[in-house]
């Protein structure tokens, strides 16, 4: 790491001046995200404070302009990308692990880590620690368009809040601080399912961090996000009377699919050296799930 620091631009320099420079790194970043998410976190904000209000209703305009924002948010964070890895590189090359696992491996790491924050917030839920609930979907005029724009999501979220906070900040704060910083900037954003939903994003938000400075293959937290947390949006154009419950057990089954794909084995294999290659069964314990995998799509 000590060579790795002489290569970057400012770490190199003295402590001070270097803890200034992250400061400004950091209250930059913060900046940007208030201002590129600032419509999403006013309306989080909103219904967190109305949870009882009418839902929105969203002309064909309007939802045309939520895609200019959209693309806007995919330009700004893929173009400060390529300036910030172009300006780090040799930087990164040395301060970043190498990148090792599939595609499947990231894909099932961030679908195993959203399981686990749905679980987690309906147990807070269901013991009266904070509340999460659903808020009632946005009408819109153009049902296509909401597809598009919530299928299209993790354009607009993961390149700004799960790759750019880690190639600006690795090296200059420890993986876990960067971690918090993207996960309490996604809980914010999603804070209209009530205090849950800022637990339940923080978690998935800070491990998509993670699955990024593991794997580093972006795409996989566009293609998850997009197709599987918000996979349910596609009853607004599936017309059929059980689309939504169907939508919504695949939503369940992939997720915690995932869960167990990553955690059984390793479990298997602390207890019993070499178990999770003998294929032994894995007993399943029933529970209700109708209400664990919460979806982003009630912006749209």
């Amino acid at each position: 790491m000590a060579d790795a620091r002489s290569m970057d631009p400012g770490v190199d320099s003295p402590r001070g001046v270097s803890r200034w420079l992250t400061g400004l790194l950091v209250l930059g970043l913060v900046s940007a995200w208030l201002v590129l998410y600032a419509v999403s976190i006013l309306g989080s904000i909103w219904r967190f404070r109305e949870p009882g209000a009418p839902p929105p209703v969203l002309t064909t305009h309007d939802q045309v302009i939520d895609l200019v924002v959209l693309a806007v948010q995919l330009v700004v964070g893929a173009a400060a990308l390529w300036v910030v890895i172009a300006v780090r590189r040799r930087f990164l090359t040395a301060a970043l692990p190498e990148r090792s696992g599939s595609a499947m491996d990231a894909a099932v790491a961030w679908c195993a880590a959203i399981a686990v924050a749905s679980a987690v917030v309906l147990v807070l839920d269901r013991t009266g620690v904070m509340r999460f609930e659903f808020s009632t979907p946005a009408t819109v005029e153009s049902p296509w368009l909401a597809v598009l724009a919530a299928l299209s999501a993790g354009l607009r979220e993961e390149p700004l809040l799960a790759a750019l906070p880690l190639v600006l900040l690795v090296g200059r704060i420890p993986i876990g601080w960067i971690m918090v910083l993207a996960g309490a900037m996604r809980g914010l954003i999603y804070l209209y399912f009530g205090m849950g939903g800022f637990i339940w994003a923080f978690v998935w938000g800070a491990a998509a961090v993670w699955v990024y400075y593991r794997f580093r293959r972006l795409w996989v937290l566009i293609l998850v996000h997009g197709m599987v947390m918000n996979i349910q949006a596609l009853d607004r154009v599936l017309v059929h009377d059980s689309m939504a419950t169907l939508l919504q057990w695949v939503n369940i089954l992939v997720l915690f699919g995932a869960l167990m794909w990553w955690l059984v084995p390793r479990a298997l294999d602390s207890m019993i050296p070499g178990a999770s290659r003998s294929g032994t069964a894995i007993p399943v314990l029933e529970t209700d799930v109708s209400r664990l995998t919460p979806v982003d799509n009630d912006r749209y």
